[in-house]
């Protein structure tokens, strides 16, 4: 990836490889504003995105993984990043996604970026099916799970790519401080669920008792970073 590639126009406006981006964590326009040709949608703040540049900037990046799409931001930027042999995004919803289909034809990336809509990541034989289809042996460098931040579905997507991963591959979970904030955990989505950190305590142990299983945990406020080991 290439040094300075991303061009900040403001905390929320900034542009890759002529690509635009609107970031934002703010519900009231996250739910209401569409991405479009002109700006593509990402729910990240500019510190999110920076933070996860930091991880994935020394990774020679072929085969991805991205889980929670959203508008289809994410897939872009990853795309536009990186441009991998292969990115897979996985969305539960079945939701249209006009502008990253646009991206998608407009950049000639049709080969290059497969959607799978309606699919939900704890469907263990749905996912599996899909990865092996898609990728079969060949091994993934970089997988992000932004999708239900939910302890036991996250778990299935994590079991199932985590092993797929090549040695230094990394899987980056988000949002898994929302177990540690009562503003999250008192509220209705995640009340009474197991804790998203309870995943990220069992990578941080496996580190180390496992060294050769995983090679290196990163936690940051919004994110952790899991590297395979060999």
């Amino acid at each position: 990836m290439k040094k300075d590639i991303v061009d900040w126009k403001s905390e929320n406006d900034f542009c890759v490889e002529g690509v635009n981006f609107f970031a934002t964590v703010d519900p009231a326009l996250y739910h209401t504003r569409k991405s479009d040709e002109g700006s593509l949608l990402i729910v990240k703040t500019r510190e999110m995105i920076e933070t996860e540049l930091q991880i994935v900037s020394h990774l020679d990046v072929k085969n991805v993984v991205d889980i929670g799409i959203w508008q289809g931001g994410s897939v872009a930027l990853l795309d536009a990043l990186f441009k991998p042999d292969l990115i897979l995004a996985i969305e539960r919803s079945n939701r249209d996604l006009p502008a990253l289909e646009a991206y998608i034809v407009n950049n000639d990336r049709s080969s290059n970026v497969l959607l799978k809509k309606g699919v939900n990541q704890a469907d263990r034989e749905v996912v599996l099916d899909i990865l092996n289809k898609e990728f079969g042996d060949t091994p993934i460098d970089l997988a992000v799970d932004d999708a239900s931040h939910q302890y036991e579905e996250t778990k299935v997507s994590f079991d199932l790519i985590f092993p797929r991963l090549r040695e230094g591959g990394v899987f980056v979970i988000e949002d898994w401080q929302w177990s540690t904030l009562p503003v999250f955990y008192e509220s209705a989505y995640f009340q009474d669920r197991k804790g998203l950190a309870n995943l990220v305590l069992q990578c941080v142990i496996t580190c180390a008792g496992r060294p050769d299983v995983v090679s290196e945990v990163t936690i940051f406020p919004h994110s952790v970073a899991v590297k395979r080991g060999p």
